[in-house]
């Protein structure tokens, strides 16, 4: 069976827990996990053995200075993977999803982003059928 490679970005509240998720699956491998922080919540990422990304090129110095391993950028980490679950806060990931079509790779938006840049709000109890396929 294939293993569909993931990437998380943003490395918060939601973030962390869908990282510990995939990294549970038999069927996903967890390839980094991406932040803009130098704090402990991403230092932490990186003790616990994720690849580290810089979600901004321009915070990788800044993280380097903290003594956090980066792996590369975001767009080094949405190379690699299968599909990104874009944790980061609201408008933040509006911009994402122009990244992840340039590089043709799926996302998924979990940071509480409004119905306008994804063009469909899911919620499974709610609306599955609209987004699977099922009828």
């Amino acid at each position: 069976m294939h293993s569909i490679n993931v990437a998380v970005n943003g490395y918060g509240v939601i973030g962390k827990r869908v990282a510990d998720a995939v990294k549970r699956q038999d069927d996903m491998t967890l390839v980094g996990v991406a932040d803009v922080v130098t704090d402990y919540r991403i230092k932490t990422a990186a003790i616990l053995g994720f690849e580290v990304y810089a979600a901004l090129p321009e915070t990788a110095d800044e993280m380097r200075r903290a003594g956090i391993p980066i792996a590369g950028t975001i767009d080094d980490l949405v190379r690699r993977v299968d599909v990104v679950v874009d944790c980061t806060p609201k408008k933040v990931s509006k911009t994402n999803k122009a990244r992840y079509e340039r590089a043709g790779v799926k996302a998924v938006f979990q940071g509480g982003e409004v119905h306008e840049p994804t063009g469909h709000s899911f919620v499974a109890q709610a609306n599955y059928e609209t987004r699977s396929g099922v009828r």
